[in-house]
């Protein structure tokens, strides 16, 4: 992969304002395939429809219905090879660890900045930052 314009993303976040200036973000990186979601039952939903095809998932950790950490889990248990990027405004030890435990390629504690975001997606791809 060379560039962000190749990365299929499924961007999970229930608050519509995150949801917006992520995705926004992720425009400004040159994602041109981005799905979002309402919230982790959203999600499951159109990671099913999609057979797992996804690059990478950016996913909320605390949301309505399901949460981001059983969305790792069911990604995980499907066996797809998708890259999944937590965020969370809990940065604790313990919140780390558990996503850990539960294979997360990278985790990223809000508020982050748009070089934060880029800086963590190229590296789990072998991308060139900017």
């Amino acid at each position: 992969m060379t560039d962000f314009k190749n990365l299929w993303v499924l961007l999970v976040e229930d608050d519509s304002y995150s949801q917006r200036l992520t995705q926004m973000m992720l425009k400004q990186f040159g994602v041109d395939r981005l799905d979002l979601a309402r919230d982790g039952a959203d999600a499951i939903e159109q990671f099913t429809e999609k057979r797992g095809h996804y690059d990478l998932i950016v996913s909320d950790w605390n949301m309505p219905n399901v949460s981001g950490l059983d969305l790792l889990k069911h990604v995980r248990l499907s066996g797809a090879k998708t890259r999944f990027l937590m965020l969370t405004s809990n940065a604790g030890k313990e919140f780390v660890l558990t996503a850990r435990q539960h294979q997360v390629d990278a985790y990223i504690a809000k508020p982050f900045s748009a070089a934060q975001l880029h800086q963590k997606i190229a590296a789990l791809f072998n991308i060139r930052a900017f």
